[in-house]
């Protein structure tokens, strides 16, 4: 049997393994938990990548899709998102030559799908002529189509079409829309639904039609719909 004081000198060593122990436990603890908390407060503050002047482009097959030319990109989210601030200027391809111009104040590209919205008094022109102006347009690859979800003012070959929701299919060279149109001539104006408008020969299709036209040019804008 040990004696009194040997059971005090036990008794103690058992207290002094118990809280280094503890303290070892409080180390690993810390060391494990903070550089995780430090590496999520980066990711909220700020970007992991920022870069001056650069170009965005994606290409398929090796033939040019669409290419994005900005002042400043930021990447973050692991690389699946580039933001990018003052377009320069976005490019629009088919069958390897740009058919349409892009500014924007703003641009954001997913990696995912390789899909892109610019935003901030958006200006599409296409090589044929045609001007659209509004706020948002998103690239949609699957279809290569410009989605313009806002209000839109496209003009063209001395018509002007106010709408919402308006698609401009890049290879078929149509822009249409099944929302109501407000479709405006030097001859007058056309009210309807389900624009489609093609930007090569600037004739159009429009349902539910109500007209307002000085009598000498309402044959004229009838042989356009027909």
């Amino acid at each position: 049997m040990l004696s009194p004081s040997w059971r005090r000198i036990i008794g103690g060593v058992l207290i002094l393994a118990v809280v280094a122990a503890g303290a070892v436990l409080t180390v690993r603890w810390v060391t494990r938990e903070r550089p995780q908390q430090q590496r999520e407060g980066r990711e909220a503050d700020k970007p992991a990548i920022s870069i001056d002047g650069s170009i965005v482009e994606h290409s398929v097959s090796g033939t040019p899709a669409w290419q994005l030319q900005i002042e400043k990109i930021e990447i973050a989210g692991g690389g699946r998102t580039v933001a990018a601030s003052d377009l320069r200027e976005g490019l629009i391809y088919d069958q390897g030559k740009p058919v349409v111009r892009i500014s924007a104040g703003k641009a954001t590209y997913l990696t995912a799908d390789k899909s892109f919205e610019v935003t901030g008094g958006v200006k599409v022109v296409s090589h044929r002529g045609a001007i659209i102006t509004t706020s948002q347009v998103q690239w949609v690859p699957a279809t290569e189509t410009l989605h313009c979800p806002e209000e839109v003012t496209m003009r063209a070959e001395g018509v002007t079409v106010r709408t919402q929701d308006l698609d401009l299919i890049v290879p078929q060279e149509i822009a249409r829309t099944a929302n109501r149109v407000q479709v405006r001539t030097e001859h007058g104006q056309l009210t309807g639904r389900n624009l489609v408008y093609n930007l090569q020969t600037h004739g159009y299709t429009l349902d539910s039609i109500q007209a307002v036209f000085a009598v000498d040019a309402a044959r004229e804008e009838l042989e356009k719909l027909r």
